[in-house]
This record gives C-alpha cells, sequence and structure tokens, in this order.
C-alpha cells in the first residue's frame, strides 16, 4: 500500500450500491471509493466532500481509494490497520504465551 494520503473532491456518489468517485488532478482518471472505506462518518457521503485516502491496486489490478475519511465529517483512521491475519497471529501468541506459563507453572509447584 502506498504510505502517502492524497486528497480529492467526491465527484459522484452511488447512496443504492454505496460507492463513488473522486475527483483528480485535471487529465487523470477519477479514483474509485467503496463506502466501507469511509471510517468513522457522522454522516452519509455527498458530492462536493473532501476525502483524505491512500491508494491501493485491487487483486483485479483496478487502482482504488481506502482508509478514507471525509475532512470535517470523520476523524482520520488510525496509522496502523490490523488485518484478520495479524489478529489471528496475536490471538495465537497469547494463547501459546499463556499455556508456556501454565506449564512452567504446574512445574515450579510440583
Amino acid at each position: 500500500m502506498d504510505k502517502s494520503v492524497y486528497t480529492g473532491k467526491l465527484r459522484q456518489w452511488n447512496k443504492d450500491k454505496g460507492f463513488g468517485l473522486i475527483g483528480q488532478k485535471k487529465g487523470e482518471k477519477d479514483m474509485f471509493i467503496h463506502a466501507s472505506e469511509l471510517q468513522g462518518l457522522s454522516r452519509k457521503p455527498k458530492v462536493g466532500d473532501t476525502i483524505s485516502y491512500r491508494v491501493i491496486t485491487s487483486k483485479g489490478g483496478n487502482v482504488q481509494a481506502v482508509n478514507g475519511f471525509i475532512k470535517g465529517v470523520s476523524a482520520p483512521p488510525s496509522l496502523i490497520k490490523v488485518n484478520d491475519g495479524t489478529k489471528k497471529l496475536l490471538t495465537f501468541v497469547v494463547v501459546f504465551i499463556v499455556v508456556v506459563a501454565l506449564v512452567n507453572g504446574i512445574k515450579y509447584f510440583i
């Protein structure tokens, strides 16, 4: 993922399907953004909103906006986004440490 944060105006929003297009610099293609990538909203997105976001290339090879927030409407997302794989790894490590501590504790008292 690109670490840069970009900003643009929401040029189009499909409220029924939950996605829109963010206008880019002149001559550049508009950036796709899905509603699930807009965090901490106190209201629905509106055409003309200023959106800050990061950019990824999807599995299909398309460029899209992620980790978006609307200026004045939502708080910026945290810099660290934990995915499911990371959550599973952290859970495993915690359970492993607890089991090792219990086994060593039992050995100590025997």
